[in-house]
């Protein structure tokens, strides 16, 4: 049984006659009788009573009449949606990000997006960099924003910008009142760190064993929003991307002397697969939108 059996039955059920139904089927009669015949022998159960080339439903054929149209009404509904889903000037693309950037960055780019795109709908993921792959990998997510730790075969990295990690501390902390310092100095400090599974997590401690530093975490297994939070409540100090700080007079950058320390953001997609529209002409905007 397929959609096509389905729309030649109802057509020929709500005509009542082979002729009329073939010709607006644009179909031979021959191979209208044969789809339906078909139809019948799969469901086990004739659904017309037969006279000449009339043809009329039996009360099988109207209940299963109900059904059918209520089947291939779902399928162009799904049709419908598909193809608004897919539209390059109202279809929908779907994203996920790492949290960081969920602070200033994502809010940037899609806020300049929609005020020109003002039709397209975009669902937003915020997590982990493993789910967001995990995410990519399922066609759960179109795009992925992260940064590269480990890398997938089946994974597109397109480098789009590189943004400084920096040292933020309270207002109310020493630090603050420091022109700079040296990195053995975080030693003597509260240290507020990430989730093991981050990104940032795993690239700040390898520079902790590369210049091997030895912190004391007073708080560990964080995302950004709580470690600003209590680095803002003078409770430690804590490596950050720099944008996520732009905004927050009460807490300081405090630099260290001979220490530069970045991490270049991805888009990241499948490297095979459909990839809508709508998808692609954000994928483009991206790239447009830091050329500037």
């Amino acid at each position: 049984m397929d959609i096509t059996q389905l729309h030649y039955f109802i057509v020929a059920a709500e005509q009542e006659h082979m002729t009329r139904a073939s010709e607006i089927l644009d179909l031979s009669q021959s191979a209208l009788s044969r789809s339906i015949t078909s139809l019948e022998k799969e469901l086990g159960v004739p659904l017309f009573d037969r006279k000449n080339r009339k043809v009329l439903l039996n009360r099988y054929g109207k209940v299963f009449l109900k059904d059918a149209k209520k089947i291939v009404g779902q399928v162009e509904i799904s049709k419908s949606n598909l193809s608004q889903l897919i539209h390059p000037d109202f279809g929908n693309i779907s994203i996920s990000f790492v949290h960081s950037l969920g602070l200033n960055y994502i809010p940037s780019l899609l806020k300049e997006f929609q005020l020109a795109n003002p039709g397209h709908t975009i669902t937003l993921n915020e997590d982990k960099a493993p789910l967001i792959v995990k995410d990519l990998l399922t066609n759960e997510a179109d795009l992925g924003f992260a940064t590269q730790y480990q890398s997938f075969s089946d994974l597109d990295y397109n480098p789009i910008f590189k943004e400084k990690i920096v040292l933020i501390a309270s207002s109310q902390h020493r630090f603050s009142q420091m022109k700079h310092i040296q990195l053995e100095e975080i030693e003597q400090e509260n240290f507020i760190h990430y989730n093991a599974d981050t990104e940032l997590r795993k690239l700040i401690d390898s520079i902790f064993l590369k210049y091997n530093v030895d912190i004391h975490i007073s708080y560990d297994g964080l995302e950004i929003n709580s470690i600003i939070g209590l680095v803002s409540s003078n409770m430690g100090i804590a490596l950050v991307p720099e944008s996520v700080v732009q905004n927050f007079n009460d807490i300081k950058i405090i630099p260290i002397l001979d220490l530069n320390i970045d991490r270049t953001i991805y888009l990241i997609h499948k490297k095979e697969g459909y990839m809508s529209k709508a998808v692609l002409f954000f994928k483009d905007f991206i790239f447009s939108y830091h050329e500037k």
